[in-house]
C-alpha cells in the first residue's frame, strides 16, 4: 500500500472511531453513567477491537497506546455528545428515543469500516499470506469494541443474540480479499463496505437471525403442582 492508501485508511479509521465512540457514549448515557463512565465506554467501544487485533497479530505495543490519537478523538466525541445531550434538554430526550435507530446506524458504520482497517492492519504486519488471520483480524476489529461495551454495561453482547452481525463482518472481509486480489484497494474497500452494510441492515429489516435452540425449562412451581396432584390421585385411589 502506498502513501495515498495510508491516508484513506487513516480517514476511515477516524470515521469508524467517531461512530463507535458515539455508540458507546450513547449506551452509557442511556444507562445513566457519569461523564467519566461515558468517556471510558466511548473509548473502549472505539479502540477495544483494535487492541484485541493488535494482541492477536503481535503488534506491540498496541497502536492505541503507541499513537493515542484515536483514544483522544474517541474521548472528545464522547464528551461532545455528553454535553449536547446534557445541555439541550428536550432535544436530548428525543435523541434517546431514537436510540435503537442511532445505535444501528453507528454500529453498522463502525463495523464495516473497522472490518476493512482490521484487514489492512494484518497486511501491514506481514500476514498477507494468511487468509484466515486477515479475516479474523477484520472481524475482531469490527466486533471487539461492541462486545466490550455490552459487557461493561451488563448487557448480552449483540453478536451472540442479535441479528446478523459478526457474520456480516466476516463476509465483508472475505469480499474485500477477493476483490483486492483482482482489483485495487478502493474498489475492494467499497465492495466490502457495501456487503457489510447491506447484510447488517437487511438482517435487522427482515429479522434475519442464526438458528437458536429454545428449551423450555419446567419451573419449580409447576413441579410442586404436579407433585401435589399426583399425591391427591394416589390418596383417592387408596
Amino acid at each position: 500500500m502506498n502513501e495515498r492508501f495510508d491516508v484513506i485508511v487513516t480517514v476511515l479509521e477516524m470515521i469508524g472511531t467517531a461512530a463507535f465512540a458515539a455508540s458507546g457514549a450513547l449506551t452509557a448515557i442511556k444507562r445513566r453513567f457519569d461523564l467519566f463512565g461515558v468517556i471510558i465506554i466511548g473509548i473502549t467501544t472505539a479502540v477495544g477491537g483494535g487492541i484485541m487485533r493488535d494482541i492477536v497479530i503481535g503488534n506491540h505495543p498496541v497502536s492505541a497506546f503507541r499513537d493515542p490519537l484515536a483514544v483522544g478523538f474517541a474521548a472528545a466525541v464522547s464528551v461532545v455528545l455528553f454535553l449536547i445531550l446534557g445541555f439541550t434538554g428536550g432535544f436530548g430526550g428525543k435523541i434517546l428515543k431514537l436510540y435503537d435507530g442511532a445505535m444501528l446506524l453507528l454500529d453498522t458504520i463502525g463495523l464495516g469500516i473497522f472490518t476493512v482497517t482490521g484487514i489492512t492492519a494484518a497486511m501491514r504486519s506481514g500476514a498477507s499470506g494468511n487468509i484466515f488471520l486477515m479475516i479474523f483480524s477484520g472481524v475482531i476489529t469490527g466486533v471487539g469494541g461492541g462486545v466490550l461495551r455490552d459487557i461493561f454495561v451488563n448487557k448480552k453482547p449483540e453478536i451472540f443474540v442479535g441479528n446478523i452481525y459478526a457474520c456480516a463482518s466476516a463476509l465483508g472481509a472475505a469480499d474485500f480479499l477477493l476483490m483486492y486480489g483482482k482489483l485495487s484497494f478502493m474498489p475492494a474497500c467499497i465492495g466490502s463496505l457495501a456487503v457489510t452494510f447491506s447484510l447488517r441492515l437487511l438482517s435487522v429489516r427482515y429479522n434475519w437471525n442464526l438458528p437458536k435452540i429454545c428449551i423450555t425449562e419446567r419451573s419449580d412451581t409447576d413441579a410442586v403442582d404436579k407433585s401435589l396432584k399426583g399425591n391427591l390421585i394416589n390418596n383417592k385411589g387408596v
